[in-house]
């Protein structure tokens, strides 16, 4: 997919592709010194990166409080705030990463900050929306964000081809009501969108947290 195709496919204004191309160039040059992405994926970013974020927002109203938990080179946050979605926190714990964040939001004037630390020792941000990308298995990240949300919070969740070995694994250790939307890039993948995530009594597993 290119920025014409991505145009497409989204119908996002010219402001929209104009930021989402100034970041392109930005992840360019900073790639260049620092392992943001997967060198290889730099051929196909419109698909394999903006495209596979961009496609999150049609989950969620616009105007809401994302968190996005391991924020890495900015997927999907960047995106969605690029897009002017709502107001995104990106929490990344590698120092140089969440400079290459701050960058981009202060060249981009974008509607987001950065939090510099582990996901786990995260205080409380409120969200409206919790989202991660390829970061950790669904138990864990409930474990990690559950105290970020509230009663109306959803966690909206890109999965590879192993999701339904993941929610198997999330029911053992949390009550939470879940949907699996067809992935719009990835016809194995699918967007999990729960709510809700409660940790069993007695439960213990990966990302169960303290009792």
């Amino acid at each position: 997919m290119d920025r014409e195709g991505f145009a497409a496919q989204f119908d996002v204004p010219c402001g929209t592709l104009a930021r989402l191309e100034r970041y392109a160039a930005l992840l360019g040059a900073w790639q260049q010194r620092l392992n943001l992405v997967a060198a290889g994926t730099l051929a196909d970013l419109w698909g394999r990166h903006f495209a596979d974020s961009a496609q999150l927002a049609r989950l969620a109203p616009p105007g809401l409080a994302w968190l996005d938990i391991g924020s890495g080179a900015g997927f999907p946050g960047l995106v969605l705030a690029a897009m002017e979605h709502g107001r995104v926190t990106l929490v990344e714990s590698i120092a140089k990463k969440a400079r290459f964040l701050e960058a981009v939001i202060a060249e981009l004037r974008l509607d987001a900050r950065v939090v510099t630390a582990r996901a786990e020792a995260l205080a409380p941000v409120p969200a409206d929306v919790v989202t991660a990308r390829a970061v950790a298995p669904l138990s864990t990240l409930f474990g990690w964000t559950a105290h970020h949300g509230h009663a109306g919070t959803r966690w909206i969740l890109p999965k590879g081809r192993r999701w339904k070995e993941e929610l198997a694994e999330a029911r053992r250790t949390w009550d939470f009501t879940a949907e699996a939307v067809p992935s719009l890039t990835e016809p194995e993948a699918r967007i999990i969108v729960a709510a809700a995530p409660r940790r069993r009594a007695r439960a213990r597993g990966p990302g169960s947290g303290p009792p």
